[in-house]
């Protein structure tokens, strides 16, 4: 029932923000037509009651000129300073319109906000209400959920997710939570007070996003804009503080007085070759490193390859016997674990060369997406670029000792460089058999099994990655 009723209170500031000065006849016209209408007409006591309750929840005053008996909104300009009531008529004029052209239900697409279906309601009343709440929390960090006690201040909308702003009772300051990551949220009987200088408009208005950093301060930048770009911002800009300093034929300059923060260089990106920074220097000098990382992920990296074996290798004789006397696991779900000092030592090649890496191991024929999660999940260095041939022995099982494994080996890797590296190419292998291509020796390293790769390896094999630079 007060759901209808508030549905009722939008749609009568809607009406008569969208046609008015109105009289109250076509309102009642209009209320016919509605998709709210239930059989009972508008009668003239219960306008007025819904115009004292939406001038008490809203703050508009909806006023009637006496000339003409027509109703129009008196405070109608503030309205654009309103976030959350223009936000309120926008999405029941939207709804309104899809209730009455549903008929084109399969022919109108809309964004979804999963989030909206779950703890907002409830936050919502614990802010009106000024009561504490546990949240029970799973960032994308970490595995276990944990519980906050967190007093509500204020919510915001971005992007298909709303975003809780809130502070602890033992700690004022505020931090942000994203309510797709809670798995509950408890009102308590607590209340506390709001802070007296909380003002959420103004605690973003130099933020861009959602995320206020301690250590990331505001400053003015410049953006040159060209093509489509100019009037994409003109229409729908990028920040409040968006200004128009200078307007060329081709190109114009933008001014935004906001924090440099990673969701200011994403919305950089996002905006392609259209957008340059040109000042502060800082934050061009960012956006051209963030460029320059994206190059070398599909540049750099099919020019200086790592083909990559696993026994022998990353997993290691000492490093098993270690685990099993330690009374510890020696596998998980991929196989056996990997040598922390052969992953170090990974590690110091692809830092020091940018190499990407290739698994040429029996592993490869489980799968190539299994081979993603096992990089993934073992958080493994690098980037993982592929794999070599995957066509198992023809006994349905990886090739054996005594059956040339290595130098089938060796022609896969000769035929994933001829079908994917770029010239000039610099390559390596790690390995424990010792049977490839002649023209591959140079770039073999035999490992020991006991081992693994050693410090000794890796110097070997940044020597030789980096010898065409």
């Amino acid at each position: 029932m007060a759901s209808n009723l508030f549905k009722k209170y939008i749609w009568l500031t809607d009406t008569i923000h969208r046609y008015g000065p109105i009289t109250l006849a076509e309102i009642r016209s209009r209320w016919l037509r509605s998709t709210l209408y239930d059989g009972r007409p508008l009668a003239r006591r219960t306008f007025h009651t819904h115009r004292e309750q939406i001038e008490e929840l809203f703050d508009i005053t909806i006023s009637c000129d006496e000339r003409t008996n027509r109703y129009y909104i008196a405070n109608r300009e503030d309205l654009n300073s309103r976030n959350i009531t223009n936000w309120l008529l926008d999405s029941f004029a939207v709804s309104q319109t899809l209730r009455e052209a549903s008929t084109l239900h399969d022919r109108i697409l809309v964004e979804e906000i999963p989030s909206a279906r779950s703890f907002l309601p409830e936050l919502l009343d614990a802010m009106r209400e000024n009561r504490q709440v546990v949240v029970t929390y799973q960032p994308f960090t970490g595995d276990e959920a944990f519980d906050l006690l967190l007093r509500p201040l204020f919510v915001k909308l971005r992007e298909r997710r709303w975003y809780l702003y809130a502070d602890k009772p033992n700690n004022p300051k505020i931090k942000l939570y994203a309510l797709d990551r809670m798995t509950n949220v408890r009102t308590t009987d607590e209340r506390f007070t709001p802070p007296e200088d909380l003002d959420p408009a103004g605690y973003l208005a130099e933020a861009y996003g959602v995320a206020v950093y301690d250590d990331i301060h505001p400053c003015t930048i410049h953006v040159r804009v060209t093509g489509d770009g100019v009037k994409y911002l003109r229409t729908l800009p990028l920040h409040a503080s968006q200004r128009e300093i200078e307007t060329r034929e081709k190109d114009a300059i933008f001014e935004f007085r906001v924090a440099p923060t990673p969701e200011f260089y994403q919305a950089m990106l996002n905006c392609h070759c259209n957008f340059e920074v040109l000042s502060p220097l800082s934050v061009r000098n960012e956006i051209r490193h963030i460029v320059n990382r994206i190059e070398s992920l599909y540049t750099q990296d099919c020019r200086k390859v790592i083909f990559l074996d696993f026994d022998g290798v990353m997993n290691t004789e000492r490093h098993i016997a270690a685990l099993r006397e330690a009374g510890q696991p020696v596998s998980d779900r991929y196989g056996y674990l990997f040598d922390p000092e052969a992953v170090y030592n990974l590690r110091r090649i692809i830092d020091a060369t940018g190499a990407a890496v290739v698994i040429s191991s029996s592993w490869r024929f489980e799968g190539e997406e299994r081979m993603e999660a096992l990089w993934r999940e073992r958080a493994l260095p690098g980037l993982l670029l592929g794999m070599t041939g995957q066509q198992p022995h023809p006994d349905n099982g990886p090739a054996i000792a005594g059956e040339k494994a290595g130098a089938a080996k060796g022609e896969e890797i000769h035929g994933w460089l001829k079908e994917h590296a770029s010239q000039p190419y610099s390559y390596v292998i790690f390995d424990d058999d010792a049977d490839f291509r002649p023209e591959q020796q140079p770039h073999f390293i035999q490992t020991d099994p006991h081992t693994g790769i050693t410090r000794a390896d890796a110097e070997r094999a940044i020597n030789i990655l980096n010898s065409h630079d």
